[in-house]
């Protein structure tokens, strides 16, 4: 990271860290839905109670973001981003070890559990110890860091259990987090967050959470969430489904799309900077991405220009990111980024768990046809909400 940005020593350090977290992070939530065809035959369950299981690991992990976020004071960020990478970990490891559905269930809500901590915590540090002017280029590669992980871990699951089994896999790679999870407690006040806001006196004002842009940027994200969610979750099974490829294929094309999504972040954050206007970035990006969703059941691609259109509407799907992330600080009250940033990740925690069950019950009715096509035009009303935010933000 250091080579990517011009910054001092300890605010590349603070990036590094966090960004470490945030990989894991995406890793863990994205290992898990290239092995839904295994993990079907070998517990004997649908692809929409499979769906249900994610769908516990978002919601539970998004609702617990909120009060993360309003415990940060009391805990402290480096405590809390430990404390959650080393249960989301030892979750997946435990995984290896599960012989029904029901205890891979549970362990995928106690992995949600820990997942809460990543956006409020991280968010609160980045407030709390990177200057303002180089808040784009920070937001861009922190979200970087999540993607980027989202793409590997597609290959390394895959690649593993090709290795050796699939058990053995999550025990590897929730490990690793683990390891990493100490890493992060033993920094000391290197991880401290923003410092709080200043209690109000007299009359208290309304809830920043309770206003319009907070509460449509909540929207906005449970709608991008419930339509990146859809991809994710059941985007391998989808293309094999539709005989556009099979799954090694298919895990391969997710792959690439994570990681076309990590390189929109990066383009994203450059944009963010230097054009400024956050709103228009992210209409265009997303109308392009939704575009191109609509081509798989069109076209049938295959081979190269299957991946084309899924690397082409990742970037889109990335590039919106660092303009999302600066629009709601712009709404943010100084000391207030954990709360606010917790709040508004619920939605996209929301809109992806209920990922899950939607695009899993489309699959399970044969529907699967319409997976790509429906997370685009859910797409198209993530631009209508966030239109609304920036009007409602402008509002005295």
């Amino acid at each position: 990271m250091s080579v990517a940005i011009a910054q001092p020593a300890s605010e590349t350090r603070v990036l590094s860290l966090i960004g470490i977290g945030h990989f894991l992070s995406h890793f863990y939530g994205l290992c898990i839905p290239p092995m839904l065809p295994l993990l079907a035959r070998e517990f004997d369950v649908g692809y929409a109670m499979l769906g249900a299981a994610l769908a516990g690991y978002a919601w539970v992990g998004g609702i617990l973001q909120a009060p993360v976020g309003a415990a940060l004071d009391r805990i402290g960020a480096r405590q809390m981003l430990a404390a959650g990478l080393g249960l989301n970990a030892l979750a997946i490891a435990l995984i290896g070890f599960v012989d029904n559905f029901y205890a891979f269930a549970a362990l995928a809500v106690l992995a949600g559990v820990g997942n809460a901590v990543f956006h409020p915590v991280d968010y609160a540090i980045i407030a709390g110890k990177i200057a303002e002017k180089r808040l784009g280029r920070a937001y861009s590669l922190h979200t970087f860091s999540g993607f980027f992980g989202g793409g590997v871990a597609p290959i390394v699951i895959v690649g593993l259990t090709a290795l050796i089994d699939w058990r053995a896999a999550f025990m590897i790679v929730g490990a690793v987090g683990m390891i990493a999870a100490v890493v992060i407690f033993l920094q000391g006040d290197a991880l401290a967050g923003e410092a709080p806001a200043p209690k109000p006196t007299g009359t208290a004002p309304k809830s920043v959470l309770l206003s319009a842009p907070v509460l449509l940027y909540f929207f906005f994200l449970a709608t991008y969430g419930l339509a990146t969610g859809g991809i994710s979750s059941q985007g391998v099974v989808a293309m094999t489904l539709m005989g556009i490829a099979d799954e090694a294929t298919a895990a391969q094309v997710l792959s690439a799309y994570q990681f076309a999504i990590a390189a929109g972040i990066l383009a994203g954050g450059v944009l963010a900077e230097r054009f400024g206007r956050h709103g228009l970035v992210a209409a265009v990006c997303l109308l392009i991405a939704a575009g191109l969703l609509m081509l798989p059941p069109i076209l049938t691609p295959v081979g190269l220009l299957l991946f084309a259109i899924f690397i082409a509407s990742g970037f889109g799907f990335g590039a919106v990111l660092p303009a999302r992330d600066l629009m709601v600080r712009a709404i943010t009250p100084a000391g207030s980024s954990g709360r606010v940033f917790g709040f508004v990740f619920v939605g996209l925690s929301v809109g992806s768990g209920f990922a899950g069950v939607v695009f899993g019950s489309l699959v399970d009715a044969g529907l699967h046809d319409y997976v790509f096509p429906v997370a685009g035009g859910l797409l198209v009303v993530a631009v209508a909400i966030t239109t609304a935010a920036q009007a409602a933000a402008r509002r005295p």
